[in-house]
């Protein structure tokens, strides 16, 4: 789940939720709620996290086996 590989990613590195929420435009609330997935993350606000974070789309998303 890509929730669960961001907070697992901000984990790691130091960074809170709310810190995040604020470089992308999103309320604390809307973020703690998307990562505790009782809210749906949009695709616009996946891609505002990814710009914060200073990641690629693709790197939250699931890994595909060939």
């Amino acid at each position: 789940m890509i929730a669960e590989s961001i907070r697992e990613y901000l984990r790691e590195h130091g960074i809170t939720q709310e810190h995040v929420a604020s470089k992308a435009g999103m309320t604390k609330q809307a973020m703690s709620a998307s990562m505790r997935g009782t809210r749906t993350l949009t695709a616009d606000e996946y891609v505002a996290i990814c710009a914060a974070l200073g990641v690629s789309m693709d790197f939250f998303a699931p890994k595909v086996a060939n």
